[in-house]
This record gives structure tokens, sequence and C-alpha cells, in this order.
């Protein structure tokens, strides 16, 4: 399935995944909705499983459960011990019901509200590192959440930075590597000069040894060097690099 051509289109394919779709993790996924989140007035799902409804569709989704809810931070925290969920570094929790690894947090405690304001859900899209992940889906009024041209953004196969102040440059750094070289885009200007400032020959060690922990199919291993890396990565010359990239992936 292709990127989807306009918002409707999206909402359309979100709303039959979550709500007519009769599979057996679906099935379960909206008992524990329903049993466990939907107590809240407003959650919603953001970043990675609406992210790749929009760009490739249900073939697309790869991703974890990921939950912003518009709570007291202390109501989140208690629903996070009836879970058995374990808390992490940026101020959420993560835990697994049954095929679903799911993590969610308290919108007053999104780190990223010391740089923009973060008063209602819609606020949440203007927190993501990357611009391809500014965008969630409110499963309570079954409506998108991004600006008015978010899709076009991928539509232009170029993925760029929209908040840069981040808790931890270095993961981002892996997942850029990742995203530009799986998602055969472009890097935008903003996420051209952040790799520039931050890929150097330590961090290029930090991404080859994180790749190996985590994925079973490296990306930066095929760079010896600083300098294949960055050129790879920032070359403007897309179908060079995007033929050398295929070559990888198969």
């Amino acid at each position: 399935m292709s990127t989807a051509p306009n918002n409707l289109a999206l909402k359309r394919r979100l709303d039959r995944y979550f709500w007519a779709n009769d599979t057996g993790e679906m099935v379960f996924l909206r008992q524990v909705l329903e049993n466990r989140f939907t107590a809240f007035d407003r959650i919603a799902v953001i970043g990675g499983l609406v992210r790749d409804f929009a760009h490739e569709g249900r073939t697309g989704f790869r991703s974890d459960l990921d939950l912003v809810i518009d709570a007291p931070a202390d109501r989140v925290a208690a629903l996070a011990a009836e879970l058995g969920a374990t808390s992490n570094r940026f101020g959420g929790f993560g835990c697994k019901q049954g095929p679903w690894k799911i993590d969610f947090w308290a919108l007053e405690t999104t780190w990223a509200r010391r740089y923009v304001p973060v008063q209602r859900l819609e606020d949440i899209v203007a927190c993501t590192f990357f611009d391809w992940d500014a965008i969630a889906y409110d499963l309570k009024e079954r409506r998108l959440i991004c600006s008015d041209n978010y899709l076009s953004r991928i539509r232009k196969r170029t993925l760029d930075i929209n908040l840069l102040p981040n808790p931890s440059p270095m993961g981002n750094l892996v997942r850029a590597v990742r995203r530009l070289v799986l998602w055969k885009v472009q890097a935008g200007p903003s996420l051209q000069h952040f790799i520039s400032e931050h890929l150097d020959e330590a961090a290029l060690r930090f991404i080859h040894a994180k790749e190996a922990e985590l994925y079973a199919s490296p990306i930066s291993t095929r760079w010896n060097t600083v300098d294949e890396a960055r050129a790879a990565l920032l070359s403007n010359a897309r179908g060079r690099n995007g033929a050398q990239f295929e070559l990888h992936l198969n």
C-alpha cells in the first residue's frame, strides 16, 4: 500500500484497523484499551503506528504502541502499577499485554514541555524529534492530530527534524541512519546539520554496537569510516545512494 493520499484516507485506514479488524491481536487490543485506558477522557496513539499507516499502510507497521494520556500523572502512574508496567527514563511506562508492547505516559510529564508549550493533547505533535513522527490518532474521537502538510512531507521523501532538543541525541542518530537507509529517503536541512554535528568516529562505533545489540540486520556495518557514512547519509544525490542502499537491503 502506498502513502495515504490525504488525511481522510489515512483516518479511514486507522479506523478500519482499530475498530473493524477482527483478528485475534486486535480483538485483544480493543479489550485492553476498553478495560484499562478508556477511563481517561483523552488518549491518543502517537508516532510509529500512525506514521507507518500514513507511509505504507498496514504492511508498513512494525512498531510498538505508543499512547499519550491527557490525565494527571498520578492517575497514569496508578494504572502503571495495576499493569505491572516498568518506568522508563523519559517519564513514561512500558508493559507487555499479550502480543503488544505498549508504552504510555501522561501528557503533563512529556519531557519536551521545557521547550514547547504542552497543555492539551494536540500539542504532543510538536514534541517529536523527527517530523514524520509528528502525528497522532485520538482514540476516543477517532480523529487525526497533525499539521496540514504532514502527508506532503512524506510524499517528498525527505526526513527532517521537528524538535531539535532531545534527551537521546545518539539514539536519534541511530534511528536517523536506519530510517534514511531503510525508507530510502533524503535528510532534510536540519537533519543533515544534526548528522554533520554528531557523526564522528566515536559515534559510528556507538552506532555499530547499538545496531548489533538491537537489530538483526545492521545498516551501519557497510561503512568502515565516518567519511563513508557521511558521504552516504548526507549526499543530495538520492539516485546514486538509492542504488547503493538497495544492494544491501535485499
